[in-house]
């Protein structure tokens, strides 16, 4: 490390200067008490010098193994965002459109949960009971239930085009490719699907807040979506990351009451335990 190099040169510098001294008072001239003494006084104030170097030292090596640390976590963290995606988008079957009735069923190779009849989410009231605006800052109105109809070919052409880039890691790629999905398609039967993809493309992005704002309206848009309970636990989860600790334990309170016996249930209740 060049700060050890530098104690070093510090150290040699003041017995390089201590030392003609030494020489010219050698015991062959003598050495006068008041030189002993003033050697001495070098001597101590260099070991004093020496361990507060070596203190500071220490403290740099603690912070860097800190920094070490934390940059470790977020990469762990954000390599098992990346291996979900990527676990999820090589089981998915994207060419078969994903019904979002609450009655219908899931497509198989769809990864995620399995659509229950639960009664959808307040479109009146928000999490506390206050509104619908989205989380994380947007600045839209309330949201409202969408008429969905099912998609044309162009619409299944482009939603596959658009998943394929999940498939191959071009996570900015795909991100643009669905905003421009649901922006075309607003509300078609992928369009939920897609909203709940950017969610999770822009967890990966380092985008959390704009993350909020697609799970939201997943569950705002689509309430009886086959992605409501998984959109839901992940709204509850982001707002954790970003210490908005009431709302996340609002929504994974309403994930297990809501959505009780389905995975996203399971994953809710214990993250909550965890927070307790």
């Amino acid at each position: 490390m060049s700060f050890n190099k530098a104690v070093i040169r510090s150290i040699a510098l003041v017995a390089a200067s201590a030392a003609p001294f030494a020489f010219a008072n050698s015991p062959a001239q003598g050495l006068s008490p008041a030189a002993a003494a003033d050697l001495l006084f070098q001597l101590e104030s260099l070991q004093q010098e020496v361990q507060q170097l070596r203190g500071m030292v220490e403290e740099q090596e603690y912070e860097l193994k800190k920094i070490k640390e934390r940059q470790k976590d977020r990469y762990i963290d954000l390599d098992k965002r990346i291996s979900l995606i990527m676990s999820t988008a090589s089981s998915q079957a994207p060419q078969e459109p994903v019904n979002s009735s609450a009655n219908s069923t899931q497509p198989s190779g769809e990864v995620g949960v399995a659509p229950v009849a639960v009664a959808p989410i307040s479109q009146s009231a928000g999490v506390n009971g206050s509104n619908t605006e989205l989380e994380g800052g947007s600045s839209e109105g309330p949201l409202s239930v969408v008429e969905i109809t099912e998609p044309s070919d162009e619409a299944k052409s482009a939603y596959k085009a658009s998943y394929a880039l999940i498939r191959e890691k071009k996570f900015e790629e795909a991100a643009q490719a669905f905003d421009d999905f649901v922006l075309v398609y607003p509300s078609n039967t992928l369009t939920g699907n897609a909203h709940y993809w950017l969610g999770e493309l822009k967890l990966v992005l380092g985008k959390p807040s704009e993350a909020l704002d697609e799970f939201n309206m997943v569950v705002m848009k689509f309430p009886n979506h086959s992605k409501v309970a998984d959109a839901t636990y992940k709204l509850g989860i982001v707002n954790d990351q970003l210490g908005n600790k009431d709302e996340a334990k609002a929504f994974l309170q309403k994930v297990v009451s809501q959505f009780a016996g389905t995975n996203s249930a399971t994953l809710a209740a214990g993250y909550l335990n965890n927070m307790e």
